[in-house]
């Protein structure tokens, strides 16, 4: 008979900035992975997004997590609770906050609401017997993790994505040294905070990329894609902001159009949540350089829909750059789903993209911020049909190779027993 355990995994409270936010399909499919793995948890939400639409798998999910209004009485009895408590805990929250954030008036602004947020949060999760906390962004979701975790001692993990580990850095030296453990899912972001931050890095650090259901992602049999003469059709699945790349991609696909390559392109996402209406600008940049005939914008869509983009699509697309500001893309997951459905993708050469698509083996790159290079890229693949089919098989063994979220999430799985695990 096999033994029993040693360890088990503890009762885990996950945190994140939104929910059900459809764009992030990487923490829906780790969370609701993590527990059919046997992993207890509670979801905690700074905002409770309402989007319009919701993933099938976040339902039960969105339905008993945990989401409060900005201001009422449970939070500030949470307050006086602490107060009376630990009082000496709950100060050095607000100090640690004005100390850190002197340079980040966002983010010391938003103080306001994460701490008395987090403060109540503690009282809960007492009551749940929580005994471990994972938040998904360094930024806001740790910075909550980290008040939780000085008033009650729990203690806490956390996994970083893309801008909150190269950009929005204030507070995550401490954010690091207080925690168990951090995650990261580019090797590219771990190196940047190797640099920042020296050897701490090595005892804390953990690198795993994002996964995704290599079941559900498969190339299609029998392929939906029409035979016959047809345009070329592209599809980009990405929220719409300025390090997405979207105004090189249409600029790409005007030279296209002037080289008589007749084609369309399915513009999937919506706009960022901070009110930015980046998506309409786009719009009318399309109608500016004459190629509305196109392109056509989608809006944000589940991922049974984005599957089906894909499917009939003859490869993805998507013109990552760096913004003047520095933030960028971190490995979008767009691309790991192409890959996995025998889509090759044309990207371009930023660090995070290239630690999957690798140039002429399981997709093209091209210069970022070149739209002559991108539409290059893409009237090569376009033209080529045993290219395409050559780049595609090999983009699905890539990804069965490193993002099959069964396997990633199970490592996950182990560094949260080996690490905060409890006698099982």
């Amino acid at each position: 008979m096999p033994q029993e355990p040693l360890r088990r995994p503890p009762r885990l409270a996950v945190i994140v900035s939104r929910f059900p936010k459809i764009s992030e399909t990487f923490q829906l499919r780790e969370i609701v992975t993590l527990e059919s793995m046997g992993v207890p948890l509670e979801l905690f939400a700074i905002t409770h997004e309402h989007e319009g639409q919701i993933h099938d798998s976040a339902r039960s999910l969105d339905a008993r997590a945990h989401y409060l209004p900005r201001f009422n009485l449970e939070i500030l009895a949470a307050q006086v609770y602490w107060l009376r408590r630990s009082p000496r805990a709950w100060l050095n929250c607000w100090v640690w906050a004005l100390r850190s954030f002197r340079h980040a008036p966002d983010f010391l602004m938003r103080s306001l609401v994460i701490i008395p947020l987090a403060a109540t949060w503690a009282r809960r999760m007492e009551r749940l017997g929580i005994e471990h906390m994972h938040a998904h962004y360094a930024t806001y979701p740790t910075h909550a993790a980290m008040v939780i975790h000085q008033l009650t001692g729990i203690t806490y993990s956390f996994t970083g994505h893309a801008h909150d580990l190269r950009v929005r850095i204030d507070g995550i030296g401490d954010k690091i040294a207080q925690s168990e453990y951090f995650v990261t899912c580019t090797a590219f972001a771990m190196e940047n905070l190797r640099e920042l931050f020296g050897d701490v890095i090595t005892d804390k650090g953990n690198m795993s990329f994002h996964g995704v259901e290599l079941d559900t992602f498969a190339p299609p049999n029998p392929d939906p894609r029409p035979d016959g003469p047809r345009p070329f059709r592209m599809v980009c699945v990405a929220t719409f902001e300025e390090c997405k790349g979207h105004r090189y991609l249409l600029d790409a696909m005007k030279l296209l159009r002037d080289r008589g390559l007749e084609f369309h392109v399915d513009l999937v996402g919506g706009n960022k949540a901070n009110g930015f209406d980046y998506r309409a600008i786009m719009i009318d940049y399309a109608k500016e350089i004459g190629v509305t005939d196109l392109v056509t914008f989608h809006g944000q869509q589940t991922s049974v829909e984005v599957r089906e983009r894909i499917a009939m699509a003859d490869f993805g697309i998507i013109a990552c750059c760096r913004t003047p500001e520095g933030t960028m893309d971190g490995l979008p997951n767009f691309l790991v789903e192409c890959l996995a459905m025998g889509r090759p993708a044309v990207t371009t050469d930023l660090p995070g993209p290239q630690e999957l698509v690798v140039h002429d083996v399981n997709g093209l790159v091209a210069r970022t911020r070149d739209a002559v290079s991108l539409a290059d890229a893409a009237e090569r693949l376009a033209l080529d049909a045993e290219l395409r089919y050559r780049l595609g098989a090999e983009g699905r063994r890539t990804v069965e190779r490193e993002h099959d979220l069964q396997t990633n999430t199970a490592r996950l799985y182990d560094l949260l027993v080996e690490r905060v695990g409890r006698p099982a």
